[in-house]
């Protein structure tokens, strides 16, 4: 994909991966949509990019409401009147048990991890279809592979997001719309960094723009190739493993 001139939504893009992969778009010459709840935040990398030469949308939301998700399509449509690239990398983290996660904390994983990546999907695939051209990248993780008692919501959240993945790759490439599936291992966010039992050290971190690169990666594969899944992992972690 060329993606000078293509217009770009990447949620969960104040900080972290979400942000390494809109200031990688803004300097390749995307018009850049970028969400999260922190407006701080959002202005810091909505700065960055302009100042690559970038543009950027910056949109404080709250993806677990259902008018928000609309606000944001609403508002891109407007400034930009299409929507060529879709990251769904918006994501919530309890680090509990089943027995110890509350209903609320359950519901909340649910509604940003995998709620707000079937609304937003759908919409994009609406404006894609007209185009028979885009990409929607979802952003899953290896704990989906096999789910650990201590990210039980978390965990099954993201297996969540590998059956819709799968499910909008059938519907959309009847139109020439891509998705794929990114699944990073552990990388140095914030929300990782918080979860207590998680120590690798230095060397057994990605950092947030390997997992951008990758993105890039796929989306500039040509029109005749796509790569469905794809799995970075730390190698200073696979070296010792």
């Amino acid at each position: 994909m060329e993606l000078k001139g293509k217009v770009a939504i990447i949620t969960g893009s104040g900080r972290g991966i979400g942000r390494a992969i809109a200031l990688d778009l803004g300097r390749a010459g995307c018009s850049v949509v970028i969400s999260s709840r922190s407006q701080g935040e959002l202005q810091a990398t909505a700065g960055e990019i302009d100042q690559a030469g970038g543009q950027a949308l910056p949109l404080a939301l709250d993806l677990s409401r259902d008018e928000d998700i609309d606000v944001l399509f609403a508002e891109t449509m407007e400034r930009f009147a299409t929507v060529d690239i879709l990251i769904n990398n918006a994501g919530v983290l309890f680090p509990n048990s089943l027995e110890g996660t509350t209903i609320k904390e359950f519901d909340q994983t649910f509604a940003v991890n995998v709620r707000s990546v079937f609304l937003l999907s759908r919409k994009a695939l609406a404006i894609m279809k007209k185009k028979q051209s885009g990409y929607i990248i979802n952003v899953s993780s290896p704990a989906a592979f096999e789910v650990s008692p201590a990210l039980s919501a978390y965990g099954s959240s993201k297996k969540a997001v590998i059956g819709l993945s799968q499910a909008f790759y059938h519907e959309a490439k009847k139109y020439g719309i891509k998705v794929s599936t990114v699944y990073p291992g552990y990388t140095d966010t914030k929300m990782l960094r918080g979860i207590p039992k998680v120590k690798p050290t230095p060397d057994q971190w990605l950092l947030p723009e390997d997992i951008s690169h990758c993105v890039m990666f796929l989306l500039q594969q040509s029109d005749r190739a796509i790569v469905r899944d794809l799995i970075p992992l730390a190698f200073g972690a696979e070296r010792q493993g």
